[in-house]
């Protein structure tokens, strides 16, 4: 558990970087701490007004309520999903906050995080449908278990934080797309051991699937500049990893994806110290209402 330090801080760094992005061209950092109480409760409300003259974008609704409680989501956030329901059914989402330039700066940040989450979309069996767009990374039927483990020390290599969500599973299990994308990283590295990195069409999320199974880690055909769909099977859940040599396992470590979402406002942020990588567990937790059996 995230120690009140290290939330305290964190919020505080994100609040320079908020500062800081006001006069810059583009978002240095975005602290996304959304909870997966409110990620469902503006979902039901966006699928509610969906083709009505009130509907209204996803990530503009998870922005409201970031800027009514200063981005620190708690049980607290029940009235501001009240209060953007009354706002909505006068058909004006913002309100009193439309000029916030909180709210412009959550707008733009949660826009980059969730905007290729909900919509309008052709499902795999060719049905037009609005709603969920993006999975959970493990296809349905296969059992997980996680908790949010992000910026937890890790030692291979160098110290550093932990910047993905480790998702316990069994061997074989199928990985799926989150979002659609182009494959832009594929093969072995020594830290993640054989993984796959997709990019969003957009270009602002890049997605980043480790630790895939020894021996058949990939799909069928799956190549590097390939286009992904949204819920398709891209590998196998395993465990390799932290060796220099390929297709070697973990030590003393269980089966697991790690997943990884880095956040690019700038081409300079997508390699070097500008990385943006932010905490998915509770955007994992949303994800499981959707799930790709895989095929």
């Amino acid at each position: 558990m995230k120690s009140v330090f290290t939330k305290t801080a964190a919020a505080l760094c994100a609040f320079i970087a908020m500062l800081c992005a006001q006069g810059s061209a583009f978002i240095k950092w975005v602290e996304c701490d959304v909870s997966a109480d409110v990620l469902n409760k503006v979902y039901n409300l966006c699928v509610k007004y969906h083709g009505t003259e009130k509907e209204f974008d996803f990530s503009r609704g998870v922005a409201y309520v970031a800027t009514r409680n200063g981005n620190k989501f708690s049980k607290k956030d029940s009235k501001y999903i009240k209060d953007l329901t009354e706002n909505i059914e006068k058909g004006d989402l913002a309100g009193a906050y439309a000029d916030n330039k909180y709210f412009k700066y959550h707008c733009e940040a949660y826009g980059a995080v969730l905007d290729g989450f909900v919509g309008e979309y052709t499902d795999r069996g060719g049905e037009k449908k609005f709603g969920m767009k993006a999975y959970f990374p493990i296809a349905a039927g296969h059992w997980y278990n996680h908790y949010d483990d992000f910026g937890n020390s890790r030692s291979f290599g160098f110290k550093r934080k932990h910047l993905g969500h480790d998702i316990m599973g069994s061997v074989g299990a199928p990985i799926v797309a989150v979002e659609e994308g182009i494959v832009t990283e594929l093969g072995w590295n020594r830290y993640g051991g054989w993984r796959v990195g997709i990019t969003s069409l957009d270009s602002k999320r890049y997605y980043y699937y480790a630790h895939l199974r020894k021996g058949k880690p990939f799909a069928e055909g799956l190549e590097k500049g390939a286009h992904i769909d949204a819920g398709q099977l891209i590998g196998y859940l395993g465990m390799t990893g932290y060796s220099d040599k390929e297709d070697v396992n973990l030590k003393n470590c269980a089966p697991h994806l790690h997943f990884g979402m880095q956040i690019i406002f700038d081409e300079s942020q997508k390699d070097g110290n500008g990385e943006i990588w932010i905490d998915v567990y509770n955007i994992c937790r949303f994800l499981s209402r959707h799930r790709s059996d895989g095929v």
